[in-house]
């Protein structure tokens, strides 16, 4: 992958959580990020996933909610990591890992949320629903947007 891509997709990441969102009771935030990081990997690999979902999810964070950056930075970068496992993979696998890596961001958010002071097991298990709700819209966004580009002759 040339680098520039990779900045494109951490650019992507970045802009897609921190301006697309829609604020939840508990402080965070629904978002379009996680498509764009679960494309990154489809697209470009675990690498690539990994990189630019853990950079710019936690470069969204900086600017919006500091506190939970480092996480972020784990949670997303793990999620890219192993839903972009799923590159040339057959369709079952290339199917599963996404939805492993957002599972894995919805546990790392979970124990990261529930290890900080200001918030802890009330404020993880709140927001829990929420965040398998945005793991399974995010994998069925991110699979459209592949299948589009796949259609379109556009390919990784």
């Amino acid at each position: 992958m040339k680098w520039y891509n990779l900045v494109g997709f951490t650019v992507v990441v970045m802009l897609s959580t921190y301006l697309i969102r829609i604020p939840l009771p508990g402080g965070g935030y629904f978002n379009f990020g996680d498509v764009a990081v679960i494309f990154a990997a489809l697209y470009s690999g675990p690498k690539a996933g990994m990189i630019a979902g853990g950079v710019g999810s936690a470069l969204a964070d900086l600017i919006g909610f500091p506190i939970f950056a480092p996480i972020t930075l784990v949670a997303k970068g793990l999620e890219g990591l192993i839903a972009g496992l799923g590159k040339g993979q057959r369709a079952f696998l290339n199917y599963l890992f996404p939805i492993l890596g957002s599972l894995m961001m919805v546990i790392v958010y979970f124990f990261g949320t529930w290890l900080l002071p200001a918030f802890g097991i009330g404020a993880a298990v709140a927001e829990f629903p929420a965040n398998l709700v945005q793991a399974l819209l995010a994998n069925i966004g991110a699979r459209l947007l592949f299948i589009a580009t796949r259609r379109f002759g556009i390919t990784g």
